[in-house]
């Protein structure tokens, strides 16, 4: 055991010393704000103000017409000039190349008499306006043509209004008194785990990896194993490595924490209004008027506020981080050992191919599966690779987030234990003979030998 202590203590000094690891550390939370202030910034900064010229061959959206109709009658104005969109319009057809060429407008949005009819509008535009402001032409756009066949038709608007009432759909678990079900946004947080997990293993599996190489390749490790066992040696570099991967990521967390939420200071208020215009855009059904400032944002999102701050304390905090901790290391130690394995058969990188792509899947396919429940949160797929011992260190973060019973928790456990204790025997026995042997690459019939090797 102290032996196995003397070559983690050598593997995290070696690493930690050098000028990669330090560079790396100090420079990579440094490039990661960069990245999240740089798009901020962009995105705060951007001034581009579309004109909008909306042709009608009928000449309803004539602009008083429409909004007079629409703020007297229903509940959702329309047609509210905005900072980033501002509307003209005009009665009959229009050439729009004509229009745009003429630089007045950044967009033409042509109606003819039978777009009342089949829905059918065309959007002129050299340079097209983002998802979010087609999706709020559109839906301001279709509400006015049912205002208009309201009118048509002669329904009287209490009945449009009731025809047109959106539907709110929410979950209810009895179960959990009748309190509003969050299960997917939960998942969410859940998956954010999972990807740290995920991230991790993958990463500094393939370091242990390649230290096992360089090792193996410079013959430091003929002089290694003439003092220490291979085993030892295995697990020493393991959790040596794992514990430099540890420090690493701790710290460009809380660097990058600290860089980011200085720079973005500056940009929050203007930010936080082009979210919410965003926001406004995206849920027209609840949206009333472009809010001046930011203590109508506020004031119009505090129920919003309220609801995110529900969901985040639903989520059960203290058994996340437990099983975060137990399966961020029991995922690490098991393909990390793969890993090693890998290292100490090969030579060099361009034969790892062949080892790695059985290893990698299951990985990979956690992810996926981790993805899928975002959709499907209590669906029996997230149950059975829960406790699949190769996808559970990732697929159990989302499932402890929506909620999971502590005995298939516990079996996932234990089973994931147990699987590592076989994986590191295997991998142990792999490692012993395939750290001296060079030159040639072994396949799968000479490793099963290896493992049965009793010498």
């Amino acid at each position: 055991m102290n032996k196995i202590a003397l070559i983690i203590k050598r593997e995290y000094l070696n690493k930690v010393k050098k000028k990669s690891f330090i560079m790396m550390t100090i420079f990579g939370p440094v490039i990661f704000a960069m990245l999240i202030i740089g798009a901020v910034m962009l995105a705060a900064s951007d001034t581009t103000n579309h004109k909008i010229l909306l042709a009608d061959d009928l000449g309803y959206f004539l602009e008083d017409e429409i909004l007079v109709y629409a703020q007297n009658h229903v509940d959702r104005p329309r047609f509210n000039n905005s900072e980033s969109l501002t509307y003209d319009f005009r009665k009959g057809m229009v050439d729009p190349k004509a229009e745009l060429e003429s630089g007045a407008y950044t967009a033409v949005i042509q109606l003819s008499e039978i777009s009342y009819t089949d829905g059918k509008v065309e959007l002129f535009a050299e340079k097209a306006p983002s998802m979010t402001l087609q999706n709020r032409i559109k839906n301001e756009i279709e509400d006015a043509m049912e205002l208009y066949r309201a009118k048509k038709n002669s329904i009287p608007i209490e009945t449009y209004k009731s025809i047109r009432q959106p539907v709110e759909f929410s979950i209810i678990k009895p179960s959990e008194g009748d309190k509003k079900d969050h299960t997917s946004e939960r998942a969410m947080f859940g998956f954010a785990f999972a990807l740290v997990i995920y991230m991790f293993i993958f990463f500094y599996g393939v370091q242990v990896m390649r230290g096992v190489m360089e090792e193996k390749t410079n013959r430091i490790v003929e002089v290694i194993v003439s003092s220490v066992k291979p085993f030892q040696l295995m697990m020493g570099k393991v959790i040596g490595i794992g514990l430099v991967g540890l420090t690493q990521f701790v710290m460009w967390v809380v660097l990058t924490s600290v860089i980011s939420g200085i720079g973005l200071a500056s940009y929050q208020e203007k930010f936080m209004s082009m979210q919410m215009e965003n926001m406004q855009a995206l849920n027209q059904d609840q949206a009333v008027k472009q809010l001046p400032n930011m203590a109508d944002v506020k004031n119009m999102n505090f129920e919003e506020g309220n609801e995110m701050l529900a969901i985040v304390m639903e989520i059960p905090w203290i058994d996340m981080i437990i099983s975060f901790i137990i399966f961020f290391v029991g995922g690490y130690l098991l393909y990390a050992s793969l890993f090693a394995a890998i290292g100490a058969i090969v030579d060099n990188e361009t034969d790892t191919q062949q080892f790695m792509l059985p290893v990698t899947i299951p990985l990979i396919f956690a992810y996926i599966v981790s993805v899928m429940m975002m959709n499907n949160p209590e669906g029996s797929v997230g149950t059975i690779f829960s406790v699949v011992p190769f996808t559970s260190p990732i697929v159990m973060m989302v499932k402890t987030a929506i909620g999971v019973s502590i005995w298939l928790k516990l079996l996932s456990i234990v089973v994931l234990i147990g699987s590592f204790l076989g994986v590191i025997w295997i991998a142990g026995r792999i490692y012993r003979v395939g750290i001296l042997m060079y030159g040639k690459k072994p396949t799968y019939r000479e490793l099963i030998k290896w493992i049965r090797y009793k010498g």
